[in-house]
């Protein structure tokens, strides 16, 4: 299938690996960076939180602070309700809080979770102020209070690393949580029992590592829709089978139907929702990231691109403008930011 190639604007590289890329909510100039090093010779990991500045006007990325940390960093989000709180996940099983201005970033305070695993993934609850899904390599995941700093573990683990995971956002919804493991198993949790929902345990050839939940700026109609992206390169969709799409409900070990899947050439590490509309970016690993446009109970590839991301394509994010799209990859230290919408000349064929 032939798919327009998307434009790139700029590249830049990084010192360290990146692993995490988001770009300030508020303030499309500013670019947030999680990098991740493994010293082979020690098994020492360790990383930086890297801030850069876009200048559209004279097409440069720069960076402006780069602050060395003792471990890795897997993961990065910003606080939906304070833009200047951001949170990193870590390799030795701490979260990092950091505050930030234009200016600089500055670290607030370190928490540790479970120092003797791997923090893997960190999701804000859009419906709960500052409240964390946790997700981690021992395949517990958590839900964390940043102000209490308590601890929920969720009671149903996967049999192998917990990769990632999503709040429901939309109706009843509001009280699940699904997780996504390198066992290939999707937990649909009830946050207000202690027992699963559901656990589909085929459907994916290989260990689940995205999942996007619609929520009421994006796919809100599409309320009855689960989206998961797997090692085994597919990206899929999934009915949660609600009474109403208005209203949606899960029904105790039904297990969902798959409605679409579809091969995008690179296991879909990452889905990011749009800020304008009801695309979403896929990060693809190992072959660059995509724009996909959702058509009803399928949907399209509409955009590709990898330009010099010829290592792990593992970070990317959305300007809240719509704009542009920033992605990373991970051994070759590239960070790209490319256009969702203008297009180079030729086309991807694979």
């Amino acid at each position: 299938m032939s798919i327009p190639i998307s434009k790139r604007i700029l590249k830049t590289t990084t010192n360290l690996p990146p692993c995490c890329l988001r770009i300030h909510p508020e303030d499309t100039s500013r670019i947030y960076i999680g990098t991740y090093k493994l010293e082979t010779e020690t098994g020492e990991k360790h990383g930086s939180l890297d801030y850069f500045k876009y200048d559209n006007e004279n097409n440069d990325l720069k960076l402006i602070q780069s602050i060395p940390t003792n471990s890795a960093i897997l993961d990065i989000k910003f606080n939906p309700k304070n833009s200047n709180q951001l949170i990193s996940g870590h390799s030795d099983g701490c979260i990092l809080i950091w505050k930030i201005n234009e200016e600089n970033i500055e670290l607030d305070q370190t928490v540790v979770i479970d120092k003797d695993s791997c923090i893997t993934s960190i999701f804000f609850n859009p419906n709960i102020t500052n409240q964390l899904l946790i997700t981690f390599t021992n395949g517990y995941s958590q839900i964390f209070d940043l102000i209490n700093q308590s601890q929920n573990w969720l009671d149903n683990s996967h049999e192998l690393e917990c990769w990632t995971g999503s709040f429901g956002e939309l109706g009843e919804l509001t009280n699940v949580v699904y997780t996504g493991g390198d066992d290939s198993q999707l937990i649909a949790h009830d946050l207000r029992t202690s027992n699963s929902i559901w656990n589909l345990k085929r459907g994916h050839d290989a260990g689940i590592v995205s999942i996007l939940s619609p929520n009421p700026n994006w796919n809100s109609s599409r309320g009855n829709y689960l989206y998961t992206g797997s090692y085994d390169d597919h990206l899929r969709i999934w009915d949660l089978r609600c009474i109403d799409s208005k209203n949606p409900n899960l029904i105790d070990g039904y297990i969902p139907k798959k409605l679409y899947e579809e091969n995008l050439n690179g296991g879909v590490w990452r889905l990011i929702p749009s800020t304008i509309d009801n695309r979403m970016l896929s990060c693809c690993m190992y072959d660059g990231a995509r724009i996909i446009n959702n058509d009803s109970t399928t949907f399209k590839v509409d955009r590709y691109f990898k330009g010099d991301h010829e290592s792990i394509c593992y970070g990317g994010d959305w300007s809240f403008d719509g704009k542009f799209v920033a992605t990373c990859s991970f051994y070759d230290h590239v960070v790209q930011i490319w256009s969702p919408n203008d297009t180079e000349k030729g086309l991807n064929n694979s």
